[in-house]
């Protein structure tokens, strides 16, 4: 087996520069409990929550986004209007299964992501539980 580019850990810190959360075509995917986190922030019946800022991408429940792309939530000038209670998706970045493939693609995302490779370092058992969604950042 191929032993892990990050079994010496990686650092990581939100700056909260939203680059991530004005992706053009990205999707926040989320689950049940993000639904009820979200609806209980925003002090929202779950019904009503789902009305005004979500919708269906085939069988998936998503974030609503703005036409250019920028998540629904997201302000320029306070950055995560919903942060506390942001969708576990948000809360794993950059730890998902897709970014771990390898030190390219790492480093790759990291071009983008100015908090990649700066501030706390997680060991590879932390990154771990956090891509297997045993632990939120």
């Amino acid at each position: 087996m191929n032993e892990k580019f990050y079994r010496d850990g990686l650092r990581f810190s939100c700056i909260g520069c939203g680059k991530c959360c004005t992706i053009e075509d990205g999707l926040v995917y989320l689950s049940d409990s993000d639904i009820q986190r979200l609806s209980k922030y925003l002090k929202l019946p779950r019904e009503q929550f789902l009305k005004k800022y979500t919708h269906r991408e085939n069988k998936h429940r998503v974030l609503n986004d703005f036409p250019n792309g920028e998540c629904i939530f997201y302000r320029h000038d306070k950055g995560c209007a919903v942060y506390p209670a942001r969708p576990r998706q948000c809360r794993t970045f950059p730890f998902w299964k897709s970014i771990l493939v390898s030190q390219s693609v790492w480093d790759n995302t990291a071009r983008e992501c100015p908090g990649m490779n700066i501030g706390k370092l997680y060991s590879a058992e932390e990154i771990d539980r956090i891509k297997d969604g045993k632990m939120d950042t």
